[in-house]
């Protein structure tokens, strides 16, 4: 976390402090922002906690207990309010080993924060080294052990735009608490802040054909070769999935095809229709009835982008109603349901 980050007079929204120690090592910076600090119990949890609230009323800080970090536009004081920056160190839930709640968590938050931030507002989620299932955590985590931050976000159409290490040193007098104020301290060193802003949910502005045709032109000497990787069709080389920045999600689409379908030209509509989050496709088998001239062709659709918020159950949407609906319109083909 950079203090870079902070502007004069940015209204800063601080979640889950627990101790509020952080919240007294950020202002001991003098940034000149407006500071609202919250934890999620509805009392003091310790001495020191009452002593660090004492102070920052002193300096000008709203302090406000009881705050469910995924309730927040429901709350009396904070939903009429907007924040330059949402800063939640260290999310976690009170059960250990559970992902699944502390991905609830962060996307009920990510969905419940969206209405309390300005316009170009950031939200700031610092997690554990390998938490967050971003390229930047080292060692790596598989995707399906982490905590998916980026997806998470992507159902408060929030997208990842940066992540940086959180500078420990920079906050002296900082003392996690752990979840529910318990003396189980997470790991700040390495420690990295995830840096999101609120975009639009995907529409039909972001699937016009890119060209004022419906098809990419191809190359005699491409058309004439067997390549089938959708990325050597479009002249970018092939994509190896396992590289991607997560999150990506396959889905496989088979359809029926008429006697003039151009294989080509179904890697052309798909590139220039949805080429934003289609970043793969696969050819996986042709099919031949052998009772009746049917033939049937399988793919394998790989979706990811860095500039749209994509969830599994979004690009589930995509992949039934408008992609299938778009191949059955531009190739004839029938899209088996």
């Amino acid at each position: 976390m950079r203090l870079s980050i902070f502007h004069e007079n940015d209204k800063i929204l601080l979640l889950g402090e627990g101790n509020f120690s952080f919240s007294r090592s950020l202002l001991k910076h003098n940034l000149k922002i407006q500071v609202t600090s919250t934890c999620y119990e509805s009392s003091a949890i310790s001495g020191e906690a009452e002593n660090n609230i004492k102070c920052l009323e002193t300096q000008g800080v709203s302090v406000l207990l009881g705050v469910d970090a995924t309730r927040l536009s429901e709350h009396v004081v904070l939903k009429s309010q907007k924040f330059d920056k949402i800063i939640f160190n260290f999310p976690h839930c009170c059960s250990k080993m559970r992902l699944d709640k502390n991905r609830k968590l962060l996307r009920d938050f990510f969905v419940s924060s969206g209405s309390l931030l300005e316009p170009n507002g950031q939200i700031l989620v610092t997690l554990c080294n390998g938490q967050g299932g971003t390229l930047r955590d080292a060692p790596r985590r598989r995707w399906d052990d982490s905590w998916k931050a980026r997806e998470m976000a992507a159902h408060g159409d929030f997208v990842l735009t940066s992540v940086e290490n959180f500078c420990v040193d920079m906050f002296e007098g900082y003392e996690v608490t752990g979840y529910r104020g318990l003396d189980k301290k997470f790991h700040m060193i390495e420690a990295l802040t995830h840096v999101f802003e609120k975009v639009s949910a995907p529409g039909p502005r972001d699937f016009l054909p890119s060209t004022p045709s419906d098809e990419v032109l191809i190359s005699k000497e491409i058309e004439n070769s067997r390549v089938i990787s959708y990325r050597e069709v479009t002249g970018e080389g092939e994509v190896n999935t396992d590289e991607l920045a997560p999150p990506f999600f396959a889905f496989d689409i088979t359809f029926a095809i008429p006697e003039n379908f151009g294989e080509f030209l179904f890697y052309s509509v798909l590139h220039n229709w949805a080429g934003r989050i289609i970043k793969n496709v696969e050819f996986i088998r042709l099919y031949e009835f052998p009772e009746s001239n049917k033939i049937t062709r399988s793919y394998r659709l790989i979706y990811h982008s860095d500039e749209l918020p994509l969830y599994r159950g979004r690009v589930v949407e995509i992949h039934k109603n408008f992609i299938s609906i778009l191949l059955e319109e531009k190739l004839g083909v029938i899209v088996s349901r």
